[in-house]
């Protein structure tokens, strides 16, 4: 057998005032990329950054100036889309050129703080916003990764330790009774024998779903055997597993660029959504967060899934930027 542990506010658009592109003081640039780093971890503040953000026309400069440079750097092409500005106010080209590379520094800086601060520097195989990679292990095993998802793979004599230290994962095992393979979190053990299942870990929990053959799961001492068309979910709260069914054609379907989601709440869909936009997506009320939607939603058009998401449940996408979508 082969063992594996789970160890709106106003948007910028055309309906603003139009305003000259002002050549933003140092202390406005480094607000604004304060607000787009702290938007991320802090979405409720989202109506304190839009005051600031209408305060004052240079705000709004600093604001532009900052998403660029940060596009830039993580996209070039994204850049292009930013809406043309007002004619722009000549400006002395040596000042203009040290506040572009001032933007360009403090996003600089905070990308490299964001990598220091990620645990998945140390994996074999990860990937990037938007990015799927498939990996095909010596035995004859592949594994896919999702957006944003990383593994370590280590040999100990004839076993195979996998840590998925973030993301998720479709793993296509095969029969090899010579070898175990471990995949390893905090949470369960998961042995398998000739299978195709899918795990995804987050801080909510572990996820398992599976698409052909069976595996077994130790959670916390408690085991459990998972079919194809099954999915049990280990909640990291310690809340009871929960076993539910899914179509086996409906388990990975992310592979393929689309994923589907039954019952799920809107919180579930935009997370996944989040790892295949550059940028952040943003939810701004409590409420919104948990109502429950059941669709197909393409993860290669994130802003077609954005529409698609918010039209039936009475709500609306408004865009700050190229890199700042808000669900509203």
């Amino acid at each position: 057998p082969v063992s594996m542990l789970i160890c709106p506010p106003r948007p910028l658009s055309a309906r603003s005032a139009p305003v000259h592109e002002l050549m933003p003081s140092k202390a406005s640039l480094e607000q604004a990329s304060d607000w787009l780093l702290d938007l991320q971890a802090e979405p409720a503040r989202f109506e304190e950054f839009d005051h600031w953000l209408h305060a004052s026309p240079e705000h709004l400069s600093a604001w532009a100036q900052v998403n660029r440079a940060w596009a830039a750097i993580e996209q070039p092409s994204t850049a292009t889309h930013w809406p043309q500005p007002a004619p722009v106010v000549p400006l002395k080209p040596v000042r203009r050129n040290w506040a572009m590379l001032a933007a360009a520094c403090v996003c600089v800086v905070a990308l490299g703080a964001a990598w220091l601060s990620n645990p998945d520097w140390r994996a074999d195989y990860h990937t990037g916003t938007g990015e799927i990679r498939v990996v095909k292990l010596d035995d004859g095993s592949q594994l896919t990764l999702a957006a944003q998802s990383a593994v370590d793979v280590d040999y100990r004599g004839n076993t195979r330790l996998i840590t998925l230290l973030s993301g998720e994962a479709l793993f296509d095992v095969v029969h090899d009774a010579s070898l175990r393979v471990v995949l390893a979190s905090t949470m369960a053990l998961i042995r398998v024998l000739g299978t195709s299942f899918d795990v995804a870990r987050s801080d909510a929990g572990v996820r398992v779903d599976v698409r052909e053959g069976a595996v077994g799961v130790n959670a916390n001492g408690v085991p459990y055997r998972i079919s194809a068309g099954q999915r049990l979910w280990l909640d990291a709260n310690q809340a009871p597993a929960r076993q539910s069914s899914i179509a086996p054609d409906e388990v990975a379907t992310w592979v393929t660029g689309q994923q589907f989601f039954d019952n799920a709440t809107v919180l579930e869909v935009v997370e996944q959504l989040r790892k295949y936009q550059s940028g952040w997506i943003v939810i701004n009320n409590k409420a919104l967060e948990q109502k429950r939607v059941t669709g197909l939603y393409d993860l290669r058009d994130t802003q077609r899934a954005l529409n698609a998401l918010a039209s039936p449940i009475g709500a609306r996408v408004e865009h700050y930027s190229p890199l700042l979508s808000v669900l509203r």
